[in-house]
């Protein structure tokens, strides 16, 4: 392997093994590479599309999600979920969606939507915050409180809208709502309009931490009955889904 490629493959599993967008300086530090050197390698790779740069900071690009659609456990966690993610759209007539954490951020990696569900501005392969969107939240309950802190950073975290929390410490607290309340919850924090409510999904032994959502207008998620009824077919839907996974989990092993 020419050093090139050798450094530029440094670099990527540098950004792979960090909770969040990284600045030139500390990358410099921790790696040991000067500040030119690591803006030329960076420049390359986010010419690629394997690197990109946000908030002021570094962090791995999308072009990775598409190789690692690749991955067996991500395909095969897509392969295995589909057809929970399709009936529970079915049965809720809403949007459903599955996402995964990468880096900082949730991934989308499958949808489906009814006749009547509320077009989500949304697709797989789109890159959501954490810390305002339903599978953000229920992707935050399945780490401890200092991977989440790392993820977050010192804030002020990006507001969407007055809904928006925007500091650390108030979506700590909303996380430990979160898990008391056995369910993650959106309102309107990320789309004007649309309630989201998710359920996490995980196989740590594979690095997996997942979310299945429901997202419909407030006004519908507003009626008790409606939201009482959505929840039941997420969780019903959700523990499928969980058991699928264990199941693939037990054969590769």
């Amino acid at each position: 392997m020419s050093e090139s490629a050798g450094k530029a493959l440094d670099l990527l599993f540098y950004l792979a093994r960090t909770e969040s967008e990284v600045t030139l300086a500390r990358l410099s530090r921790e790696t040991g590479m000067n500040k030119a050197t690591a803006l030329r390698y960076l420049a390359v790779l986010e010419s690629r599309g394997v690197a990109e740069r946000r908030n002021g900071g570094w962090s791995l690009g999308l072009a990775l999600y598409e190789l690692g659609t690749r991955v067996p456990v991500r395909s095969l966690v897509v392969e295995r979920v589909r057809p929970f993610v399709e009936k529970l759209a079915r049965e809720t007539g809403e949007s459903v969606n599955l996402a995964m954490l990468a880096g900082g951020s949730a991934v989308y990696l499958d949808r489906a939507e009814s006749d009547r569900s509320l077009s989500m501005r949304s697709v797989p392969g789109d890159r959501l915050p954490l810390h305002c969107t339903g599978v953000g939240k229920a992707i935050l309950t399945l780490l401890p409180d200092d991977r989440i802190r790392a993820i977050l950073g010192p804030g002020p975290l990006l507001r969407i809208n007055d809904r928006t929390l925007v500091d650390p410490d108030d979506v700590i607290k909303e996380i430990d709502h979160t898990r008391e309340l056995g369910y993650a919850l959106d309102r309107e924090e990320y789309e004007t309009g649309l309630t989201c409510m998710a359920l996490p999904l995980g196989l740590a032994d594979a690095d997996f931490y997942g979310a299945m959502s429901v997202s419909g207008p407030t006004a519908r998620m507003r009626d008790p009955s409606a939201r009482d009824r959505m929840l039941e077919a997420l969780k019903s839907a959700t523990a499928g889904a969980q058991a699928a996974l264990n199941l693939q989990a037990k054969v590769a092993t």
